[in-house]
């Protein structure tokens, strides 16, 4: 924004009175002995490098008096004719004030700056406390990318969190790892301030080249590596002037540091040495030993900078140190996959009970009901209506207990699927002490027996439910028209019975 330039040329400036921008607001003001009156294209020239979306307004008074207002409106020639007036009742000795006003808006975490002098100089105004909590406020969208926007930056400054350029520049967003990250952090480490940021170590290690006062890169950084050492250490405090760190390794070393005193040294040996912690593998394993190796190299003059290269170290003896443990891995892992096989037998036995169940009941009902026709058809009974009436009833009685003891089978197994779902769940939470999620979602290889499983279970269910309804409706359809059929028939059936003989 050329807005040095209008005020150059108005008049020389007698001092910079306010400038300062924020988030949500930049103001510009200057005041003077005397001005010229600035013409309607100057002042147009300062609205249209306003961005669209922000509200521009440029305030002219004498001493403390009532200002005229310039806006981008329907009423800018007559606030012109108001200045005029204004500059007209000027008297010597009388100072000027001159204002640039700019009310800002944001979308999709895009934020404008007209002064990258300003935006220095509002970062450099946090404490690193208060800066943490400021860009884990309302004011920004915490799941995606925050674009901070600065007319005069050159070069870009890119980080997990945040772009800083001149310009916008779709970058990769990846925010589906945060949230995990967080819970583990606080799940190993006890911090009085992290649990309540929405911000990782990672927002404020910035990559690219850039014109960033090397204060203001220093106010970022040294946060970032106060988030690193909350992450990595066993118990931080944080306040607006001290930082309170314990650490317990092979030494154990508790100490408070003044916050302006921290050094950023040793910034990327500490990210590695977070990143390689939080990335994959058992952090518990991996965080105990960083603890170990950071206790012995740090020094001891409380300005949390570390001797030699720890970062290679903590490498090599995590590599021996799996070597020693690969013979229990292997065991552990041996002891997973035999609990799988069982799995499958568990499966198999009471898919089986269920299939044995239908059999048994089908081939009664279907040998009971058998029964009926061969007596009907090989008998004399001495009357065929009567025992019709009785034979299907008691068919019906059977047909009943049948259905209600299929329903009670498939309540049996869906209870057995239950119970095997949350065991298995069971038997996975059970071995995340020994061994990293990622560990055993290999091992299982991503649930893809146990769910093969689980399908096996529900096709027995349907399928043999299936079968098991259509033996019952032909039982039933068949004792339907036994019971008709029979019922034509008994007439003639009993005409055809000797008579008995009377003497």
């Amino acid at each position: 924004m050329k807005y040095h330039d209008f005020f150059n040329s108005i008049g020389t400036p007698d001092k910079i009175e306010i400038f300062e921008e924020d988030f949500n607001e930049f103001t510009i003001e200057y005041s003077y002995q005397a001005i010229l009156l600035p013409t309607e294209e100057t002042i147009k020239n300062i609205l249209e490098e306003v961005k669209n979306s922000d509200i521009c307004s440029v305030y002219l008074s004498i001493d403390q008096g009532e200002p005229i207002i310039i806006k981008d409106d329907n009423n800018f020639s007559s606030s012109f004719n108001d200045l005029n007036n204004l500059l007209s009742s000027h008297e010597e000795g009388e100072k000027i004030n001159v204002k640039i006003n700019i009310y800002k808006t944001s979308t999709n975490n895009q934020f404008h700056f007209y002064s990258k002098e300003c935006f220095f100089n509002y970062i450099k105004s946090f404490d690193s406390l208060s800066l943490a909590n400021f860009f884990s406020s309302s004011v920004f969208n915490h799941t995606s990318k925050i674009y901070i926007l600065i007319n005069d930056f050159v070069g870009t400054l890119n980080s997990s969190r945040f772009f800083i350029a001149a310009h916008y520049q779709a970058e990769e967003e990846d925010y589906d790892y945060r949230e995990k990250r967080t819970s583990n952090i606080i799940s190993n480490n006890h911090s009085s301030f992290f649990g309540k940021l929405k911000v990782l170590p990672e927002d404020f290690i910035f990559s690219g080249n850039s014109e960033m006062e090397l204060a203001t890169l220093e106010r970022f950084q040294r946060l970032g590596k106060i988030l690193l050492i909350s992450s990595i250490f066993d118990i931080t405090d944080l306040t607006k002037e001290n930082f309170y760190y314990k650490l317990n390794g092979y030494k154990s070393i508790s100490e408070s540091i003044d916050v302006d005193n921290i050094n950023i040294r040793n910034l990327d040996d500490f990210y590695n040495i977070y990143l390689w912690i939080y990335s994959s593998g058992s952090i518990l394993d991996k965080i105990g030993l960083a603890r170990n190796l950071i206790s012995l190299h740090l020094k001891k003059d409380s300005s949390l900078e570390l001797e030699g290269d720890v970062f290679e170290s903590l490498k090599s003896s995590y590599k021996i140190y799996e070597k020693q443990n690969v013979k229990q891995y292997i065991e552990v892992r041996n002891k997973m996959s035999d609990q799988i096989l069982d799995y499958g037998k568990r499966v198999a036995s009471f898919t089986d009970n269920f299939a044995n169940g239908f059999q048994k009941s089908a081939l009664s009902l279907v040998t009971f009901f058998s029964s009926l026709i061969v007596t009907r058809i090989l008998a004399t009974p001495k009357n065929s209506s009567d025992f019709i009436l009785y034979s299907t009833l008691i068919t019906f009685v059977f047909i009943s207990i049948t259905l209600v003891y299929m329903i009670i089978s498939r309540f049996e197994l869906t209870e057995q699927e239950n119970r095997f779902k949350k065991s298995y769940n069971d038997f996975k939470i059970r071995y995340t002490d020994l061994l990293t999620e990622e560990d055993i979602a290999r091992i299982l290889n991503n649930d893809e027996e146990h769910n093969s499983d689980l399908l096996y279970i529900k096709k027995k269910k349907k399928w043999y439910t299936t079968l098991w309804i259509l033996v019952l409706v032909l039982i039933f359809i068949s004792t339907i028209v036994y019971y008709f059929f029979g019922n034509s028939t008994a007439p003639m059936l009993d005409e055809a019975l000797p008579k008995p003989k009377f003497v």
